[in-house]
């Protein structure tokens, strides 16, 4: 079966008056009916725009896009307006970061959700109503009959993230793209909503892009991982491989960073030196070289995203022993890669324990 989504070499590029934003730099993957691909990173990483760009979000008269954005085997990235409209909401639909901004502040909730299927449906208002009511039934809203009748600031932040899957859901799209679903939430409501979200995708099948800060979220959810950095994917690899052997060094001082709840704690955290890079300036070569602690010459030329491989006797490259479908962005060979995080004392086999345990 054809993958759901297929995104190559996506390039965004916004013209300031500071100069050209490149926010994000030739990204690719593909996603398959009923996965989740989990895109991981800090802030300003490019993750967002991604997501936007895929929902024809970032449209504007200072954008520059380039590559492909195909969706059931569709192009998204140079569809017309009119033809995007009919695929959000209704094939591809998106919980956003904020759902305070997302909700119209002067509309009641129910009448948002019915304009949205009646936008994609041929149905009566009464029909449209009902299935509203079901929905915000389905993602624990109390009395859902009366609170479709509610504007957005009557809702507490669990609730308003609850209404957000609710219009997703409307009109049963077939990929759901969640911006960090959880932020500005309390640990309880955060653990309901994900629950609420992955029983709804296994139950339905409907791919998932899980766009968060959370490694637990991550070991609990995802099927694949893309690590992205300076607007460019540093790793991309099956979720279990990933926390098994990270190869990037970015990827394994994300995974350091995590508390560890299977221990106690000896003392401060481990953080990543510097911050994250300007777009308008980016280093040369490998973005995250100014930060790695094992950069050496060759970083200051842009290394290939490609699986990890291992200079031969003979000079020549060799491919080394890993998951197949594991990428990564670095100069260094396998083995150097390997014994360097190592020298970090990174278990990542436990560590991935315990994110999934502290998700749970």
């Amino acid at each position: 079966m054809a993958p759901l989504l297929e995104v190559e070499r996506l390039g965004v590029r916004f013209h300031t008056d500071g100069g050209v934003v490149r926010a994000v730099d030739g990204v690719s993957f593909a996603l398959a009916h009923g996965k989740v691909l989990a895109i991981v990173g800090e802030s300003g990483s490019g993750k967002s725009v991604t997501a936007l760009s895929l929902m024809g979000l970032t449209r504007s008269a200072n954008t520059e896009l380039d590559g492909a954005v195909r969706f059931d085997g569709k192009d998204l990235l140079n569809a017309p307006e009119d033809e995007l409209r009919r695929v959000r909401g209704g094939g591809m639909a998106m919980i956003f970061q904020n759902p305070m901004t997302a909700l119209n502040p002067v509309q009641r909730v129910g009448a948002q959700i019915v304009e949205q299927i009646r936008t994609h449906e041929r149905i009566s208002r009464s029909e449209a109503w009902e299935r509203t009511v079901a929905l915000l039934r389905r993602v624990g809203i109390p009395r859902p009959e009366v609170r479709a009748r509610a504007y957005p600031h009557e809702f507490s932040g669990g609730m308003r993230q609850r209404v957000m899957i609710a219009a997703a859901l409307s009109c049963a799209p077939r990929l759901i793209v969640a911006d960090e679903p959880t932020t500005a939430l309390d640990v309880t409501t955060q653990s309901q909503i994900m629950d609420e979200l992955e029983q709804l995708c296994r139950e339905s099948t409907v791919a998932l892009i899980l766009i968060t800060h959370d490694i637990g979220l991550v070991a609990r959810m995802a099927d694949d991982v893309m690590v992205m950095y300076g607007g460019r994917v540093l790793e991309h690899a099956p979720a279990d491989a990933l926390f098994e052997d990270p190869l990037h060094p970015y990827t394994w001082a994300l995974l350091r960073s995590v508390p560890r709840l299977d221990r106690e704690r000896v003392g401060r955290l481990p953080t990543i030196g510097g911050s994250p890079p300007s777009l308008l300036n980016p280093p040369a070569g490998c973005h995250f070289r100014p930060r790695c602690p094992h950069s050496f010459d060759r970083c200051v030329e842009v290394p290939p995203l490609r699986e990890s491989v291992d200079p031969a006797a003979d000079g020549e490259e060799v491919r080394g022993k890993q998951d197949e479908g594991h990428l990564d962005r670095c100069w260094l060979d396998l083995d150097t890669k390997r014994r360097l995080r190592h020298l970090d004392r990174l278990d990542t086999q436990a560590v991935a324990l315990a994110c999934t345990d502290g998700a749970a």
